[in-house]
């Protein structure tokens, strides 16, 4: 594989980073995570389909579908991450979650085989962007529908945050940034729904709790936040639904 310094920098970062949760817990912007997965793209009927989570990290999203009967695949290049999600999945008894650790652009698994795929702060990590998109789209399912979430563009963020956005992406690997029509332009799919969501507001909040050690203050402002999740503008990031054709 290529670019191996790239990767090892991202497996340092995000190793250290795994190795320190002891829990699993869903926070309050992962819940309304997982309520636009369940609105957007499992619908009705989801029970026994087949989901995808590439680069699970935390692994809330393959564990909260895999409790809602979903068969889930979750991918992960982090060792230390996919045994955090199988500690939890003994613990909460899920049989039909299974971890892969692989490359987000090389997954083995069959073409056209998963119903859903979630591609969450994964996309802008990736140097070959162009490998990893075909391969996501190998595998979905003709009218099968995938969400990917990625960092959105400096020019819709309040300048002010440009300095700690850009210091962050250097930490955290970040390569590239995105809005919607790059996303569709690279995608090639239908889109179905676009979400923005991490505005001003929320940030304010997260700095609130902090200050103030007041957790509920955090589900506040993340109310408030998914009120704007049409605003383009203040956002920190994009989610775009797509769906592939029959």
């Amino acid at each position: 594989m290529k670019n191996k310094g790239h990767y090892k920098k991202q497996l340092d970062y995000f190793g250290k980073e795994f190795s320190a949760i002891d829990s699993y817990k869903l926070a309050s912007w992962q819940k309304s995570y997982i309520e636009r997965i369940k609105k957007n793209m499992l619908q009705k009927k989801y029970d026994k389909k087949q989901i995808l989570d590439i680069a699970t990290g935390s692994g809330y999203v393959a564990i909260e579908m895999a409790r809602l009967g979903l068969n889930v695949i979750a991918t992960d290049l982090t060792p230390q991450a996919l045994e955090n999600i199988n500690n939890t999945k003994k613990k909460l008894g899920l049989k039909n979650l299974k971890t892969i650790n692989c490359y987000a652009e090389k997954i083995p698994v069959p073409s056209e085989s998963c119903d859903f795929i979630v591609a969450n702060a994964i996309l802008e990590h990736i140097p070959n962007e162009k490998k990893a998109i075909n391969e996501w789209i190998r595998i979905l399912k003709p009218g099968g529908r995938m969400m990917v979430t990625v960092p959105l563009r400096f020019r819709y963020i309040w300048p002010f945050l440009w300095l700690p956005n850009y210091l962050h992406d250097q930490k955290i690997g970040h390569l590239r940034r995105y809005d919607k029509q790059i996303l569709e332009s690279r995608f090639k799919l239908k889109v179905i729904n676009t979400y923005y969501t991490g505005h001003l507001i929320k940030v304010f909040g997260i700095i609130l709790s902090l200050l103030t050690k007041k957790a509920n203050i955090v589900k506040k402002y993340e109310k408030l936040d998914t009120k704007k999740s049409n605003q383009r503008y203040g956002a920190n990031n994009i989610s775009v639904i797509f769906e592939k054709s029959l």
